[in-house]
């Protein structure tokens, strides 16, 4: 008799791990941001979601600050990279994750020509420095994603292509302005957050952040782009979300992904202000 109760225990017991085996929450997901709480966002490889950043040069130069014009010249008009940095939907996000995977300027030299044409420093005339600080602070924190540098540099550079945010404005009839004289509110080079949102939104298809500064004579102005993006782990998980083939490098691939501040345009005062979209450059012709 003991021992058929000690049998019954037994079965009992593994049929409520199956059950909740079976039955459990992955750990692996996380909340879905709004508007895509149905498609997930995974947390298995150390950050939730990704920021590409792109600066307007002109915006960052005329500021208060200034900035040190790179030796080799970027492309001319055009939105630059400042990163690809991985988040956490909490506000927070992972640094400096990999110490013993420190910056390789060899692994990348064949990326050269397009990292100095979207992808320089405006801060320092050393761009290997630059270049060594967004590999050490945040693309080792995507080795899941993305385990070799060579993968994160050529993912962010891909990344750009596919979300030209210049192209983007000037099919909008959204132009910077032709010199950095031009201060008047109805003068090309003249947008607001509402209409910059509106064009890179319907391009894109999710949701993008705006961002805005203010020039050395407290202007408003347009300063910065986000789009965001959510690691996928496989080629089946791009499909069951509808993605893009061409979001992929290799075996490593993001999904577009409604950015989670999207609808904040503090810096930029209120939705419809007068924002100046400045020259590409003030120095410029």
């Amino acid at each position: 008799r003991a021992s058929e109760m000690a049998r019954m225990c037994l079965a009992l017991a593994l049929f409520v791990l199956q059950c909740g085996i079976a039955n459990a929450v992955p750990l692996a997901f996380a909340p879905g941001l709004e508007n895509d709480a149905a498609e997930g966002v995974r947390t298995d490889f150390g950050f939730d979601y990704m920021h590409l950043v792109q600066e307007w040069p002109g915006s960052f130069c005329d500021g208060k600050r200034g900035c040190v014009w790179p030796k080799f010249p970027p492309q001319q008009d055009g939105f630059l990279l400042h990163g690809l940095w991985p988040e956490f939907l909490n506000g927070s996000w992972p640094q400096f994750c990999d110490s013993s995977s420190p910056y390789n300027a060899s692994a990348i030299k064949d990326l050269l020509p397009e990292l100095h044409k979207y992808w320089p420093s405006l801060v320092s005339p050393d761009q290997d420095s630059f270049w060594a600080h967004e590999w050490n602070k945040h693309g080792t924190c995507c080795e899941k994603l993305t385990p070799r540098e060579h993968v994160y540099f050529q993912l962010v550079l891909l990344l750009r292509s596919r979300f030209d945010a210049t192209a983007i404005l000037a099919n909008a009839g959204i132009t910077p302005a032709p010199s950095s004289s031009s201060s008047d509110e109805t003068a090309p080079g003249t947008t607001s957050w509402r209409a910059v949102k509106k064009a890179l939104d319907g391009a894109f298809g999710k949701a993008v952040e705006v961002g805005c500064s203010r020039d050395a004579k407290g202007r408003l102005q347009l300063s910065e782009v986000r789009s965001c993006y959510a690691p996928l782990s496989s080629a089946r998980d791009a499909e069951e979300r509808g993605e893009e083939e061409e979001l992929r490098v290799g075996k490593v691939g993001v999904g577009k992904l409604t950015c989670p501040k999207e609808m904040e345009y503090g810096s930029c005062k209120g939705p419809d202000e007068p924002l100046l979209f400045p020259a590409f450059h003030p120095a410029l012709p």
